[in-house]
């Protein structure tokens, strides 16, 4: 089951805690592109800015579209890392 948006992936990753939050990521998204280039560092600071004028061209998505991947992604490597740490 893929992530409609982030409040949908918080939902899923607090009732699915065994499996890996990136699961949830659809793999031909910009979240899951997100989330496999960058850092927690960047995409918090990339949730805090504008969304990238260029990104949201070359992905076919809007600005508000653009921010939502951000947090998904930047919601799964928070999950991830806190389940390394565990």
């Amino acid at each position: 089951m893929y992530a409609k948006n982030a409040t949908h992936l918080k939902e899923l990753i607090l009732s699915r805690p065994d499996d890996l939050p990136s699961s949830f990521l659809r793999d031909s998204s910009f979240a899951a592109h997100c989330f496999d280039r960058h850092s927690v560092r960047y995409l918090k600071s990339a949730f805090h800015r504008d969304a990238d004028p260029e990104e949201c061209s070359a992905w076919n998505i809007s600005p508000s579209e653009w921010k939502e991947n951000v947090e998904m992604a930047y919601m799964a490597k928070v999950a991830t890392e806190k389940r390394k740490g565990a």
